[in-house]
């Protein structure tokens, strides 16, 4: 079953603002280690990783323009899980003072299927409310 949603409009600020959020995520990975402030709540930074991986996603499925929902969804995914990765990977192999760290990867991993789900969801109560009963 091919779900699909009316084409997004032109919209060059979604794309600037997924692409300017992926660059900020790649920055935030950058800050070095002892930089960064000493919270010893655990899982704020696990938070952290799930909400900026959240939007991530969000806005990567508002940028991309393909009509097919499913599709788009599995580029997103696709793209997002190797995206998440690679920033803990390059975490561990740069000078920075920081780690790379599997648990962040899941974080980010979930993060971005909530975000892509989020979209769904929404995308999905768009299509109904636009159906004629």
């Amino acid at each position: 079953m091919t779900h699909s949603i009316r084409q997004p409009q032109n919209r060059p600020w979604i794309l600037v603002a997924a692409v300017g959020w992926t660059l900020l995520i790649l920055a935030l990975c950058t800050v070095p280690g002892k930089d960064l402030p000493e919270i010893n709540i655990i899982s704020i930074d696990k938070i952290g990783h799930f909400g900026i991986f959240a939007v991530f996603g969000w806005l990567w499925m508002r940028a991309y323009t393909l009509s097919d929902l499913a599709r788009r969804s599995r580029y997103v995914l696709v793209g997002g899980l190797a995206y998440a990765v690679l920033t803990e990977i390059y975490q561990g192999i740069m000078p920075f003072g920081r780690e790379a760290d599997l648990w962040d990867a899941a974080a980010n991993a979930a993060g971005l299927l909530a975000g892509v789900g989020v979209y769904w969801g929404l995308a999905a109560s768009s299509n109904s409310r636009n159906r004629t009963p």
